[in-house]
């Protein structure tokens, strides 16, 4: 092979070269510049999206406070037990945002919010249709502590999400007031007040032969 064709050779292999290079720069050109934009959306995303649900979370606490009385009295007329609170409202694909860049299971939860507020809503229809509006039974422990559940799992998942961007988590110092301890406080409270009822029903089953002799099979 002569001096020529190996010259041409090697010009043609340094052009070839020279476009993959470039090729592979405008490669990682273009995928820095998507990284940067991903960042700069799921940071923007974060910082509006955590403001909707402690907005949220705040509603759900307001709820689990709701025992259907004003200044420790029925709030209905004619002693009616009646809510106070109107629940809250998270609408997220009304949020102008890239949802995509989050991972997939925080984007799942922070979603799926909404429909467990729908479950609630649902079951406590149900337990409203056979309720006495004189006595809160049932139904305001019920919705009590339904959003204080929701409203503890929306807090947890406003935290995965500022720490998935990187955002402060503000943690209230100890000894002050908590939200999230507010709440479970709720669902504490009404725990030890269903366990205490169905005690006290149990006792009196048990001390009335007519509902102590309920459910034997005679013989």
């Amino acid at each position: 092979m002569d001096a020529g064709n190996i010259s041409a050779i090697i010009s043609a292999l340094s052009g070839l070269t020279g476009v993959a290079i470039g090729a592979y720069l405008t490669h990682l050109r273009e995928q820095h510049n998507a990284k940067i934009k991903d960042e700069r959306d799921g940071s923007y995303l974060a910082i509006l999206v955590t403001s909707h649900l402690d907005r949220f979370a705040n509603g759900c606490w307001s709820c689990a406070l709701d025992d259907g009385t004003a200044y420790g009295q029925p709030a209905g007329e004619d002693g009616r037990y009646q809510t106070t609170v109107e629940p809250p409202q998270f609408n997220p694909l009304e949020i102008d945002v890239e949802w995509k860049v989050l991972p997939k299971d925080l984007m799942y939860d922070i979603l799926q919010i909404p429909s467990k507020r729908e479950h609630i809503a649902s079951r406590l229809a149900g337990i409203a249709e056979h309720i006495d509006p004189y006595d809160p039974g049932d139904y305001f422990w019920s919705r009590q502590r339904d959003y204080a559940e929701l409203g503890l799992h929306t807090l947890a998942v406003a935290k995965r999400l500022r720490k998935h961007a990187g955002l402060p988590i503000d943690e209230p110092p100890s000894g002050e007031w908590n939200r999230a301890d507010s709440l479970q406080g709720v669902i504490d409270d009404i725990d030890q007040k269903r366990a205490a009822y169905e005690k006290r029903l149990a006792e009196s089953h048990e001390k009335n032969p007519m509902f102590a002799n309920l459910g034997q099979t005679s013989t």
